[in-house]
């Protein structure tokens, strides 16, 4: 199994849409995910 990993820097701004999946387990990480995101 190959290990990634993802670093994001800071932005001004960020704006668009997000669509949510209808499954219902990949829903919850969404939320969860989202959550628990800073800013």
């Amino acid at each position: 199994m190959s290990n990634y990993q993802f670093i994001s820097q800071p932005v001004p701004l960020v704006s668009g849409d997000i669509f949510v999946p209808g499954d219902k387990s990949m829903s919850h990480r969404a939320v969860i995910l989202g959550s628990i995101a800073q800013g």
